[in-house]
């Protein structure tokens, strides 16, 4: 199994509602086959192995916290906000900066913390990192949303934070989700790239095909650029314009 996407799905279940049932249509292969395990642990919950659907159960809220399960049936996000239930601890502190400080010495807390931060420095019961565009792009990546990352921070924030309104520095949250957007204007796309022509016509006419196949991702008539994401079959028309030629 995928180490990351081991810890980004159980990043994922302690953030879902107690009751609540999700589809596994946007799971990977690897969260698939943990779903038969957790659901002989109890974590979650399926009417059969065949099934498409799936419940997060109490204990899939403690995933990615030392307290203890909870007491009632409420959706997690509503038993976090009462302390007399959850018994849900706090142990992050974040500042404007975007430095980190979790007290911790719980390596499931350290290692999704890792998933969405740049920790540095390391003490038998805290860790301190820097929330950077780079470390939250790369969560992003993995499947973990913005929304996601400030739920989490939100969710277990320190006692210390707990107290201010807002409880995370509005700052941050607004970064957090401009850099997921800043991330969504990008995609990478693997491909060959096509220069160096002979003449417009040869140009115009690869141009052509390659659009008519759909394989043509970008194109540059001044400099004669294109951008093709299979060579496959152009490679073919190439050898055969050219006995034509």
């Amino acid at each position: 199994m995928d180490n990351v996407d081991v810890l980004s799905f159980l990043f994922m279940l302690g953030s879902l509602d107690l009751g609540q049932d999700y589809s596994t249509d946007s799971l990977t292969a690897t969260q698939l086959q943990m779903l038969d395990d957790l659901n002989d642990f109890g974590i979650v919950y399926r009417t059969s192995s065949k099934s498409t659907r799936f419940y997060p159960t109490r204990l899939a809220t403690t995933l990615t916290s030392d307290a203890a399960a909870l007491n009632n049936t409420d959706s997690f996000s509503s038993a976090l906000n009462s302390t007399s239930t959850s018994g849900t601890k706090g142990y992050i502190i974040i500042e404007t900066n975007y430095r980190l400080y979790a007290y911790t010495s719980s390596e499931l807390q350290i290692a999704v913390l890792a998933l969405f931060t740049e920790l540095e420095t390391r003490f038998p019961n805290l860790v301190s990192g820097k929330l950077t565009k780079e470390s939250v792009q790369r969560a992003i990546g993995l499947g973990i949303t913005s929304d996601q990352i400030i739920s989490y921070l939100d969710t277990y924030a320190h006692p210390q934070m707990q107290r201010k309104n807002p409880v995370l520095p509005p700052t941050v949250v607004d970064q957090i989700r401009l850099w997921q957007i800043e991330g969504d204007r990008m995609r990478a796309t693997e491909g060959f790239l096509f220069k160096d022509f002979k003449d417009w016509d040869e140009f115009r006419d690869l141009k052509e095909y390659a659009g008519h196949i759909g394989v043509l991702v970008w194109s540059n008539d001044a400099r004669r650029l294109m951008f093709l994401t299979r060579v496959e079959q152009i490679s073919q028309y190439i050898k055969n314009r050219q006995k034509r030629v």
